[in-house]
């Protein structure tokens, strides 16, 4: 994994995640699974279409198997870590407990980079 891959990743996953989010998706996915879905679901269509590119283009990141099963990891993983942080959130941002919303923002943003980075790692080698 080279450094154009490290800082796509960290790209796109800013894209995808807080850039294509809704307003709706944002404020509702704590207290709402359909909008959670429609979060995860946006923002692992993101990463499945940049992948068809580059699959397209021959820049020999993914197989076109890999790509579907990076997909499937990333929509599982980002669903299920936003379901318990997006409630923790907004559980301490309710408190006006500020400083421990943005370390547990932080830890979610973290656990996103973790599955991101391993995924690619595994199905690229």
């Amino acid at each position: 994994m080279n450094l154009t891959v490290i800082f796509s990743i960290i790209f796109i996953h800013w894209v995808a995640d807080f850039v294509l989010q809704t307003h709706w998706q944002a404020t509702n996915k704590s207290k709402d699974n359909k909008a959670l879905l429609a979060h995860t679901a946006t923002y692992s269509f993101v990463w499945y279409c940049l992948g068809v590119i580059w699959v397209i283009f021959n820049l020999d990141v993914y197989h076109p198997w890999s790509l579907t099963i990076f997909t499937l990891v990333t929509f599982v993983a980002h669903t299920i870590t936003d379901y318990f942080t997006s409630r923790l959130n907004s559980i301490l941002w309710a408190k006006g407990d500020v400083h421990n919303f943005f370390v547990s923002v932080g830890f979610d943003q973290v656990l996103h980079y973790l599955q991101l980075f391993l995924t690619f790692y595994f199905l690229t080698k």
